[in-house]
């Protein structure tokens, strides 16, 4: 057999192998514009009620992240109170950008790596969607690392000396014990299952996880009031500076930016759960009350829980995992064995549903979005999941304060594309979407822009990331740069939304876009005109788009919508 016969079976070898890992309803052109997941979801699989979305921030909120953040809050000055205001004027700017970002996928039905096109053309949205999916690949990885300590006290509570006398065969520069690597790699195996769950089924762990790890943060700070004598305590913790006056103006304006900041991820993700909504109203409501009561509320368990245990342990933990452990060597018996836990698996329960809701998923749906002929949702999330371990988060976590610092600061790349996203949606479209031309490449549609990109989507994501990317240097090195610049970096959540959202509207005010397709610009603007028909005019349908349609070439030109 000759070399080229070799060369040449490889390649239909390989070719065949492609072939047959395509996914369902591909797009049969080169470069496919959809499968079943970017597809508008039909109304069977419309699934999420009011309960389902109220559940997803709690999920979100209840977790080691949001617990844990009360840490800095009181490092920087600041009384519990002071958190709980903070997390109110957070709570009620997140709920309005939430609903904002969401509107369109309730009405039209179709996740991020889709409505994006909308604002960013098909080429410029594969760019904010490699942004995005980086990002969440990422904090998958290290929400994997939370889980795998909290997995590690649950073990210990199971099967108690035996696991404290595993020997440590790491040197000490691994950033892990062997023990806690164990424990990494069995927390990764659950986390592992959820990642072959649809986002329609995965709905559901939602809800349980809200009730049980609700129950049990309520479990635990009610025990640690009883054990401090039925006290919540001082709320001063331990080498905490209280500051007062003028002097908590910028402190109050940082914490408000780390609540929001905390949830930025999912503003930008809302498409992709809020597609599934039965009923628009129901993504409303729910998703205010879930923001609002659980941002307040995990700020008030964590700082009380953290005070009340203080008094009794003398010493003031933060970290979650820490405090759990502080409680089960101090009380060791069989009572603080099953107490403790039951506590822990309520927090690995937190971490399964909320790294499953806000980081596999989005990373699962912006991966179908880049190479959609070959990844569905699913087949995203398990190589988000496969990639989790690869980035050694125990490594980044022990030993990279300052790469921590840097990817604290994913709230000023992220926050731009979602100025853009609501601005374009609810100013510049008044609620109106194509659907079709949301797939389509012909020059005739809306949405291509300039060769499928964007220029005033792209100028505006740049404009608000250069706006405060400068205080990260500030961060990383105090001496880099001057205090405006820091104070900038403390309020950066908010002036990189209002910068992208400023120069996006500008731009389009300047060089106007086109909101129909050539032959339908007479289309009324008026609000949500295209909403009733969820993006089609009359005579299209989903298998417009499978027939690659997506324009009006050839098409009734009737202004009527079904």
């Amino acid at each position: 057999m000759t070399w080229g016969t070799r060369i040449k079976g490889a390649f239909s070898s390989w070719n065949a192998f492609l072939e047959a890992i395509q996914t369902k309803e591909v797009d049969g052109e080169e470069k496919a514009a959809y499968n079943e997941d970017l597809l508008p979801t039909e109304p069977e699989r419309r699934s999420w009620g009011w309960v389902h979305f109220f559940t997803y921030y709690l999920t979100t909120s209840f977790s080691p992240t949001s617990y844990n953040l009360g840490a800095s809050l009181a490092t920087i000055g600041l009384r519990w109170w002071h958190t709980l205001i903070a997390s109110a004027i957070a709570s009620i700017f997140l709920s309005i950008v939430v609903f904002l970002n969401s509107r369109g996928a309730t009405r039209y039905h179709v996740g991020f790596p889709v409505i994006g096109r909308s604002s960013g053309g098909p080429r410029g949205a594969k760019f904010f969607i490699f942004i995005r999916g980086a990002v969440a690949t990422i904090f998958f990885s290290t929400n994997l690392y939370y889980g795998g300590m909290l997995m590690a006290i649950l073990l210990r509570c199971i099967f108690g000396t035996a696991w404290d006398n595993i020997p440590n065969r790491l040197p000490p520069n691994a950033g892990i014990t062997s023990a806690n690597l164990l424990a990494f790699f069995i927390y990764w195996f659950f986390q592992m299952a959820l990642m072959f769950v649809h986002p329609t089924v995965l709905r559901h762990i939602f809800v349980i996880k809200a009730f049980y790890c609700t129950a049990a943060l309520f479990v635990v700070l009610g025990w640690a009031i009883h054990q401090n004598n039925g006290s919540l305590g001082s709320f001063h913790f331990e080498g905490q500076i209280i500051l007062s006056g003028t002097q908590l103006a910028w402190p109050m304006i940082s914490a408000i930016n780390s609540i929001c900041a905390a949830l930025c991820p999912i503003l930008i993700n809302q498409p992709d759960i809020a597609r599934y909504a039965q009923r628009p109203s129901q993504a409303t409501w729910s998703q205010t009350l879930g923001i609002f009561i659980s941002k307040i509320l995990i700020m008030f368990l964590s700082a009380g829980t953290t005070s009340a245990a203080q008094g009794f342990l003398g010493t003031s933990y933060w970290n979650v995992w820490d405090l759990y452990d502080a409680i089960l060597t101090t009380y060791w018996g069989p009572g603080a064995r099953a107490g403790v836990f039951f506590a822990c698996a309520g927090m690995v329960l937190a971490i399964l549903a909320t790294n499953a809701g806000t980081n596999s998923l989005p990373a699962g749906a912006d991966m179908s979005g880049l190479l959609p002929r070959y990844i569905n949702i699913v087949r995203g999330q398990i190589i988000c999941g496969l990639l989790g371990p690869l980035f050694f988060p125990w490594k980044i976590i022990a030993n990279a304060a300052s790469f921590l610092t840097f990817l604290s600061s994913y709230t000023v790349f992220l926050m731009p594309i979602c100025g853009i996203m609501v601005v374009d949606y609810w100013l510049i479209r008044h609620g109106n979407l194509h659907i079709p031309s949301l797939y389509s490449r012909d020059p005739c549609a809306p949405y291509t822009y300039w060769r499928g990109w964007n220029l005033r989507a792209i100028a505006a994501w740049a404009a608000g990331t250069a706006f405060v990317i400068h205080g990260v240097a500030g961060e990383l090195d105090p001496d880099m740069t001057g205090q405006g610049s820091k104070n900038m970096y403390k309020i950066g959540f908010l002036l990189s939304f209002f910068m992208g959202s400023a120069v996006y509207y500008a731009g389009c005010l300047l060089f106007p876009t086109p909101i129909y397709p050539q032959g339908r610009q007479d289309t009324p603007k008026t609000w949500e005109y295209m909403a009733d028909s969820e993006g089609f005019f009359h005579g299209e349908s989903p298998d417009t788009i499978r027939q690659g349609n997506g324009t009006v070439a050839g098409m009734s030109l009737e202004k009527d919508v079904v």
